[in-house]
């Protein structure tokens, strides 16, 4: 194993002190923690990551093991142009820890160098996605009906119509979004987004099962990249709670809009019965309570009535585990998917080139661009080849 790193320290020549702070912080440890999976002070992997020492072969491994990244990783030059275009913004509950935060972007940087690694060998379809230009932009809250025209703006654009999506996370793929899952084994952080070198990312949290809940993750933040992504910087963002709410909240009208456009879905609900609910969940792909809200704030159904079934919810245990939630199937990403399968069936990478080149081992790999467990597995093969003979061919194992 030592001659074998010592191997890739002589072949990459230098270890990119980045990489360490990266592999550290992408599965959220401190450096406390680093030094205590590989046997160093807190002071010794500040060093590191700041480049004042190399870390020795043996340690090297070490880092390669707590991490879970290939050894190449930590030699691998960094993106000449490493940083987003635009706030990261993050679905998540208020009492989210701040590491799963840093984990997490740290994630979509890797997916980007992923992604674009497959971008070398395939071409993705093309960006499809409006601009939108305030002409007087205020930090004043958005209001409803400019929202709506908003998300019916973008129904228009991709030719939707205003019946029920059947398949969303199809539709933004084949606009040109790069669309990942990933476990953070952290119920608190659902989804988030950013824009790099003019590209949109969505990440989903692989931790939801409800196929409802994830298409609503995925257009509120469309709305984000929309609404939000060209006017608000991360520093102003993370600086004010009342910002924050204010965003995550216009994100969230806008899925609703998106997803069940007033004129048509307003003509489905008669009823304030939860069942009735349960039967357009099937139509309409939603989660209960998001139709919920936003027949509130449609004003589809009195007072009363809203408050009947919100109370009808919670004695059901609705808010939490919602009927139908694991009979309709989940939509996943597929392009990554579909991209990897091409390159590997005609032999234009190996899957060991793709463990090399991006640092990742083969199962997160396989986790970051969704294909089944053990496709990058080597295959064991049997030594044929070809002899001629007597004008015959013939195979020989």
């Amino acid at each position: 194993m030592l001659n074998r790193v010592s191997g890739m320290i002589e072949k990459n020549k230098n270890i990119v002190p980045n990489r360490i702070k990266q592999a550290r912080n992408s599965r959220g440890l401190t450096m406390i923690e680093l030094g205590e999976r590989i046997g160093v002070s807190k002071q010794t992997i500040s060093q590191y990551e700041m480049g004042k020492i190399t870390p020795t072969p043996a340690i090297l491994a070490k880092l390669s093991i707590a991490t879970g990244y290939n050894i190449c990783f930590f030699s691998k030059p960094l993106p000449v142009n490493n940083s987003s275009n635009s706030a990261v913004f993050f679905r998540k509950k208020k009492t989210t820890r701040k590491k799963i935060i840093t984990a997490a972007t740290e994630k979509i940087e890797i997916f980007k160098e992923i992604n674009d690694y497959i971008s070398e060998f395939v071409d993705f379809p093309e960006l499809d996605f409006p601009k939108i230009e305030y002409n007087n932009f205020t930090d004043s809250p958005l209001d409803m009906d400019t929202i709506e025209e908003y998300a019916m703006l973008l129904r228009k654009r991709w030719n939707l119509g205003l019946n029920p999506i059947s398949n969303l996370m199809m539709v933004v793929q084949s606009k040109g979004f790069n669309v990942s899952k990933m476990s953070f084994r952290e119920s608190k952080l659902d989804a988030f987004s950013v824009w790099y070198d003019g590209r949109p990312y969505i990440f989903l949290s692989a931790d939801k099962l409800s196929n409802a809940r994830i298409r609503f993750d995925i257009a509120h933040e469309l709305g984000h990249l929309l609404m939000h992504s060209d006017y608000y910087d991360a520093e102003e963002i993370n600086k004010s709670t009342k910002l924050r709410e204010k965003l995550e909240h216009e994100a969230d009208s806008f899925a609703g809009a998106l997803l069940m456009p007033r004129a048509t879905f307003s003509s489905d609900v008669y009823s304030s019965s939860v069942d009735h609910f349960i039967n357009l969940k099937l139509k309409w792909l939603t989660s209960i309570s998001s139709m919920i809200y936003r027949c509130e704030h449609l004003a589809l159904l009195s007072d009363s009535q809203i408050k009947y079934l919100k109370n009808q919810m919670t004695k059901r245990g609705y808010w939490y585990k919602e009927p139908l939630d694991t009979e309709i199937p989940i939509e996943e990403p597929c392009a990554l998917k579909q991209a990897v399968n091409l390159l590997l069936e005609h032999n234009i990478i190996t899957p060991t080139d793709f463990e090399n080149e991006t640092g990742c081992l083969r199962n997160e790999l396989e986790e970051y661009c969704f294909l089944p467990k053990n496709t990058l597995k080597d295959k064991e093969k049997i030594n044929i080849s070809l002899k001629k003979k007597n004008n015959i061919l013939n195979l020989y194992t």
